[in-house]
């Protein structure tokens, strides 16, 4: 019987939680500059609205990316 190759590095658990973890961070670091950029404008919030849809954009493309490449690497 054929012995399995375990997979190097972390596990597809743990990287899948990572880029959870990094999907978060992303999104909430555009908000966050949107909200300092509203803060001299008049009211209103058109740079928090644009920069967390252009977050949430980055961040599901780096999640598809991410996980292209891990079932790649599992076939």
């Amino acid at each position: 019987m054929p012995e399995q190759k375990r997979p190097q590095g972390p596990s597809r658990f743990a990287r899948l939680s990572g880029i959870g973890l990094q999907m978060g961070l992303t999104i909430f670091l555009f908000a966050s500059f949107g909200k300092y950029l509203d803060q001299d404008t008049t009211g209103k919030k058109w740079w928090t609205i644009g920069l967390t849809l252009f977050g949430v954009a980055i961040s599901l493309y780096n999640v598809l990316r991410q996980v292209n490449k891990i079932n790649t690497e599992d076939e």
